[in-house]
């Protein structure tokens, strides 16, 4: 191939990831960072920023980075991989359909782009499709369940997510119903509503469990829809792990005077009156993980899962509800998650027991 075909080609290939990503293939650094905890990561991962890494990195988002919760959670690791080592090239397209996923990805594989993040399960297909046509690339997969050659997973433990939001849903609940929305029909969206369920029978198995999946993370007013069915039935205390989608059950918490468990993110600025805590699945340091393994030559084509002992499934605080929360229940869930870090807790042998 000549050097002005493959000028040609490389042209065509970014102006189709600039009408996609609206930015180019070039660093997004001037975005505002979204809500997270990046200063809890950076003072529990070690400080290796190395100037000028030449390192190139995108990201490709099923969803927007303004969704507070699971995209905005990927883009917040990019950032902070991008400032903490020092890399000069990132990049991310946010909002690909599925359609275009395919295509997003080989883009970015033959711009030479290093390490390829497809943030979702959603992605695997595609991912599976691309990768083996660019073997000098590595592809990881957030939430993903295979590996090989040149592809590695890394799955945060939703299940373990799900259990500590109902574990505190039955500490907490008066009415004895507690509900859990679910979004796109996903295994990993699945595993955490199924684990929400475990926890709150772990807690109290007479407790009613009202569950739904509205199969969308943006379809926002379907997820406050069911989330007012739940409160019609009695739940005073819900959580919705859905994206975007699940601001809509926040939304519907503070409305009909009942509480929230925020899902992904600190979600408390959401609805300062109704959620009482979060259970926050930190993907920045998922991400983080995945490329200091990589820069140290040691990111395997396997499934890596990482939960509450790798720190990346967590409590938030209470922020205003500090005095709200009965110090018993503070004790509990003290003693809860000591016996998940010692494994004392199996959240899926509880999910088979249901």
């Amino acid at each position: 191939m000549n050097n002005l075909k493959k000028l040609s080609i490389i042209m065509v290939v970014c102006i189709l990831i600039m009408s996609l990503a609206g930015c180019g293939a070039s660093p997004q650094t001037n975005e505002p960072s979204p809500e997270g905890s990046a200063e809890e990561l950076n003072n529990n991962i070690d400080n290796n920023n190395d100037n000028n890494n030449d390192t190139r990195i995108a990201l490709v988002l099923a969803g927007p980075i303004s969704d507070m919760g699971w995209n905005a959670s990927a883009y917040e690791g990019l950032m902070l991989i991008k400032d903490k080592y020092g890399l000069e090239d990132v990049s991310y397209v946010e909002s690909v359909t599925q359609s275009d996923m395919e295509d997003v990805l080989r883009n970015y594989a033959e711009l030479g782009y290093d390490l390829i993040y497809a943030h979702g399960s959603e992605f695997q297909d595609a991912v599976q499709a691309v990768a083996r046509d660019y073997p000098d690339n590595m592809f990881v997969i957030v939430n993903g369940f295979v590996g090989g050659d040149n592809i590695a997973s890394v799955r945060v433990s939703n299940e373990q997510q799900g259990f500590l939001a109902g574990v505190f849903a039955a500490l907490m609940t008066e009415s004895g119903t507690v509900g859990v929305i679910g979004g796109a029909l996903l295994d990993n969206i699945i595993a955490a509503v199924d684990g929400f369920e475990a926890g709150a029978k772990y807690i109290d198995p007479s407790v009613q469990v009202l569950k739904a999946m509205t199969g969308s993370f943006e379809d926002v007013n379907a997820a406050k829809e069911t989330a007012i069915a739940h409160i019609e039935n009695g739940a005073d205390y819900i959580t919705a792990i859905a994206n975007q989608a699940g601001l809509g059950a926040i939304e519907a918490a503070e409305e009909r005077g009942i509480y929230a468990i925020g899902s992904n993110t600190d979600q408390f600025d959401a609805a300062p009156s109704a959620v009482v805590v979060s259970v926050v699945r930190y993907v920045p340091k998922a991400l983080v993980f995945a490329y200091e393994q990589y820069a140290e030559g040691k990111l395997e084509p396997e499934v890596y899962t990482l939960g509450y002992n790798e720190g990346v499934i967590f409590y938030s605080s209470f922020h205003d509800f500090e005095d709200f929360v009965p110090q018993e229940v503070k004790d509990k869930l003290k003693e809860i998650t000591a016996d998940l870090a010692a494994g004392k807790i199996n959240v899926r042998e509880l999910i088979e027991a249901l």
